[in-house]
């Protein structure tokens, strides 16, 4: 994932509410993967190669000055 970049999210929901939000903004988020589900080794070389259905483990922060976003 290049720095700077545009990316956009799809998930799946476990019921069938349907939800709709579109915004534009730009934030700054980090985003580190971890060797378990103990985040206490992080990932530090690159590429980081996975198996298919391989489980993983990141951690996503995101950095703003509004306390409004989450």
């Amino acid at each position: 994932m290049k720095n700077n970049s545009t990316l956009e999210v799809i998930y799946f929901t476990k019921n069938s509410i349907i939800q709709k939000m579109t915004t534009v903004g730009r934030y700054n988020v980090s985003m580190s993967f971890y060797d378990s589900d103990s985040f206490s080794q992080p990932v530090v070389h690159s590429p980081y190669y996975v198996d298919l259905n391989q489980t993983l483990f990141a951690q996503v922060s995101l950095h703003s000055t509004d306390p409004n976003l989450l």
